[in-house]
């Protein structure tokens, strides 16, 4: 008893003297837990956390459809700048008129006179980013007439006409971004978009690599299961040679054997949990129907990796690579374009306008044409116009509400760093303690490998019992369980760490195109 003491409390002092150094995980952590021979085939699929990730980015139907919406918004942005698109109308019409005469210069009360128009037209309007309105008319026409007011019995007529308009006060200003306001939003509803898709691949990378770790824990603990299985059938075998030496009751049988029952049932259960695991991760990457059938292993196994991080480092990568903060700020600038089309509706409507035309008329086409191009039938014409609601209440009131809102939004975002900044603060608290958990885990599972170690010694000597050994069994079970959770929980809190501070994507050298 004293010797079983003294080593004990030497397994404790080295173990004391290892707490400051980094931590190797152990044997049984360090490479790919291999299948139950029930799943292992020909089939088996050894797949990476890098290629999981790749096909579960790739196949995802919230990212397929976050990709759609992306798209929409892009085109959404063609649609708004199509305002600024020429426009170019044409048209065609024709007229055959028998009539009397309206007036005595037209001919006599009892005559019956021909009419017979042909007219066609083309026009181009544009409107610039500058709000500036461009038209140009061409009309041409053919006139037939038997009348005596007819200029000839024959007339082409030809009239080519530019205006230009300016808006000088409403849907006006220097920097155009109100002329602009609709493509603006486009613009900015898109890069909301980008950074939504952005949002969701990075919970998507999330989301996978915890169902990828989820998959390798349950191979592990099925490791481990089988390791106590063992454990207990040497346990077993040990002890029906201490009956047969006559050294233990045949009593002492039935504990052994309950305990490799027990680990018999755990081993039924973790099997179990491994095609659950399987599942999991088959949903998150959306593969067919025909892949479900295969068992997944694991390739990559988990590293420690220790993160020296504090919260206010980590608030600042936050606040530079957060795609939701980027969101707010893009909001801002929604609420700052609302406000400023809203005190711009207030201002009159103010408009300058230029327009010139020219002439050409003769018996033919080719005449009329002809004058037209020398210009020496022209005409021009300036103009402003103006439209004012003085009292202006509804346009006050619209601007006022605009401020409100921007007010709101910038609160919005206010409230939205305060949620990250506790977000990061969590995730660098509980980075921090998983890596002190992942210590205290390799340091219990060390101590109850010796102490088990010892107990086996006591019994061969005659000083312990199955129950006893049991006990110790079970305590290093838990041990190796609880450093398997710790080391996956450490790369699990590095992976939150890296969602809080928006450089997931950026780790995994995932980039959106």
């Amino acid at each position: 008893m004293r010797r079983a003491i003294a080593s004990l409390a030497l397994v404790i002092s080295s173990s004391s003297a290892r707490a400051d150094e980094t931590y190797v995980p152990p044997d049984f952590l360090s490479v790919t837990p291999p299948l139950p021979s029930s799943l292992d085939g020909p089939t088996t699929w050894r797949l990476s956390l890098t290629e999981a990730v790749r096909i579960a980015v790739r196949q995802n139907l919230d990212v397929v459809l976050e990709r759609r919406a992306v798209e929409v918004t892009k085109l959404a942005g063609d649609i708004a700048a199509g305002g600024f698109e020429p426009t170019i109308s044409a048209g065609y019409n024709h007229s055959d008129v028998l009539s009397p005469p309206a007036s005595a210069q037209e001919g006599g009360a009892d005559e019956i006179f021909n009419a017979v128009d042909d007219a066609w037209r083309i026009s181009i309007d544009q409107r610039l980013h500058s709000a500036t309105q461009l038209s140009l008319d061409f009309n041409s026409g053919r006139a037939k007439s038997s009348l005596g007011t007819a200029v000839q019995p024959l007339n082409y007529r030809s009239v080519l006409s530019l205006s230009v308009i300016q808006p000088l006060a409403r849907g006006f200003s220097t920097d155009l971004a109100i002329p602009k306001l609709e493509i603006l939003r486009a613009t900015i509803a898109n890069e909301r978009e980008r950074q939504q898709l952005t949002i969701t691949i990075t919970a998507l990378v999330d989301r996978t690599e915890t169902a990828y770790w989820n998959v390798l824990q349950t191979l592990y603990r099925y490791d481990l299961a089988q390791r106590s299985q063992k454990a207990a059938d040497d346990q077993l075998l040990l002890t029906n040679r201490q009956i047969t030496a006559g050294n233990l009751p045949s009593s002492d049988r039935i504990g052994a054997e309950s305990t490799v029952a027990q680990r018999r049932l755990e081993l039924v259960d973790a099997e179990q949990s491994i095609q659950a695991a399987f599942d999991g991760l088959r949903a998150v990457m959306n593969l067919p129907r025909p892949e479900w059938a295969r068992a997944i292993l694991p390739t990559d196994v988990p590293r420690f990796a220790p993160i020296a991080s504090s919260a206010d480092a980590a608030i600042e990568l936050a606040i530079k690579h957060r795609p939701e903060l980027a969101q707010a700020g893009l909001d801002l600038k929604v609420s700052d374009l609302t406000a400023r089309k809203a005190d711009n509706d207030r201002l009159p409507q103010l408009d300058l306008g230029l327009s010139g035309q020219l002439f050409g008329q003769a018996a033919t086409y080719g005449g009329a044409l002809s004058q037209l191009s020398s210009a020496d039938a022209r005409g021009w014409a300036v103009f402003a116009n103006l439209t004012w609601a003085p009292l202006r209440r509804a346009t006050t009131a619209a601007a006022e509400i605009a401020k409100i809102q921007q007010q709101q939004t910038q609160l919005r975002r206010d409230q939205l760093v305060q949620a990250v900044w506790i977000e990061v603060r969590d995730a660098v608290r509980n980075q921090q303690g998983a890596e002190r958990r992942l210590v205290a885990a390799a340091r219990f599972r060390d101590l109850a490998e010796k102490s088990l170690e010892i107990e086996q010694r006591r019994f061969i000597a005659g000083e312990s019992s199955n129950i006893v050994v049991a006990q110790r069994q079970d305590a290093l079970a838990a041990a190796r369980l609880a450093e398997l959770d710790a080391l996956l929980g450490h790369r699990r809190a590095a992976t939150t760490l890296l969602k809080a501070t928006g450089r997931l994507l950026e780790e995994r050298r995932i980039e959106l195109k």
